[in-house]
């Protein structure tokens, strides 16, 4: 090919190309008869006057615990299952037992806090007899130091211990107990510290478990979280702190966060949602579907077919028509729909917006095609 003609190509592809990008950029009027209209399959609806408060955005999802709500449940000493005294989707108090253990790491703790114990003892009474020497001149300062610094570290000991049986679920007054009748017991008894349900249940009675093992996972008794559903476009309506209604339930709830991302394989947004007092009215894991409204004023707008919504360039266009054929004008979606969405922009009462045909027109528009001049 020859060079000056690609250049002419060039040229004419770079006016098309600028022609293009002007005509997405402004509004733009279309010069077409009634007749090409028509051939064109273009068909006109009238628009009406609307509010939008976010209303009408009905999102599906489930009902899930918070995870500031989940609680493991694990054995503080290794040992044999002896009984499980809960079953799962109970409800239970905090102290209530869960699970008993028969635990040698217990009964090896037990004597071990009797024998510190017993030290102690001693070590407080060397204490006081040093000290009684020492004011009389029989002993030096440095053996008194000594003694005491073997004090502090057999009350350091005692603590450890005294620590270790508490958390293994001992009280205080059993620990007292222990060097007083030396009745030392193996059996450990595993307690709810928060009024709940027993979402599952780890362990069986004859299994062995180390330290740290799960032994139940409970739920905190409170709130539930509402995971919905959201479309990529219903997510751009929705906002923090609106509020989220359902059937079932009387007292209102209202959006906390909105994914930032949508997930890969539904390609849909998650809408978080808090709803207190939830399982009066609720379970978790519950299939719901909710209605989320805004809390700010409506906004006056107008409702249209969605099919006569046209995007280009990022915006959102409407062909409308006027003498002599249509302008294509840019409005602001206020509510999107499946079938009806209310728009504001520089739109009158009575005002004709193309519903059908709209690809057609927007072809035109974009100078990718135009209307025969000859048409009737």
């Amino acid at each position: 090919m020859p060079l000056f003609a690609f250049s002419r190509i060039s040229a004419g592809l770079a006016g098309s190309l600028f022609c293009v990008i002007a005509l997405a950029q402004s509004p733009a009027a279309i010069r077409i008869s009634d007749a090409q209209l028509a051939k064109a399959g273009v068909l006109f609806a009238a628009i009406n006057p609307a509010s939008v408060a976010g209303e009408g955005i009905r999102l599906a999802g489930s009902a899930v615990y918070p995870p500031s709500r989940i609680e493991i449940v694990s054995a503080p000493a290794a040992g044999v299952v002896q009984a499980v005294l809960i079953n799962s989707m109970d409800k239970v108090k905090a102290g209530s037992t869960l699970v008993r253990l028969h635990s040698p790491a217990l009964l090896e703790w037990q004597r071990e806090y009797v024998q510190l114990e017993t030290q102690l003892g001693l070590a407080i009474k060397k204490a006081e007899r040093d000290e009684s020497l020492f004011n009389d001149g029989i002993i030096a300062a440095s053996r008194l130091q000594e003694t005491r610094n073997q004090l502090v570290q057999s009350r350091v000991a005692v603590q450890e211990r005294t620590q270790m049986l508490q958390l293994a679920g001992m009280s205080n007054a059993a620990i007292k107990t222990l060097a007083g009748q030396h009745g030392l017991n193996p059996a450990l008894t595993v307690k709810s510290t928060l009024n709940g349900t027993v979402l599952e249940l780890m362990v069986a009675a004859g299994q062995r478990v180390e330290a740290g093992a799960p032994l139940a996972k409970l739920a905190r008794s409170g709130e539930l979280w509402l995971e919905l559903q959201a479309s990529r476009v219903q997510g751009e309506q929705i906002k923090a702190g609106d509020l989220v209604r359902l059937a079932a339930c009387k007292q209102a709830g209202q959006v906390t966060a909105i994914a930032p991302q949508m997930a890969e394989q539904s390609q849909l947004v998650i809408v978080r949602a808090s709803l207190p007092g939830a399982e009066q009215c609720l379970r978790a894991g519950q299939y719901v579907e909710a209605s989320i409204s805004s809390k700010s004023a409506p906004q006056a707008g107008w409702q249209i077919p969605a099919a006569a919504l046209v995007r280009q360039s990022g915006r959102e266009f409407i062909f409308v028509r006027e003498a002599g054929g249509v302008k294509a004008l840019a409005v602001q979606v206020l509510s999107r729909g499946a079938e009806q969405s209310i728009v504001s922009g520089a739109l009158q009462a009575n005002m004709q917006v193309a519903t059908q045909g709209t690809a057609n027109l927007k072809g035109i528009w974009l100078g990718l095609g135009a209307p025969k001049t000859g048409a009737q």
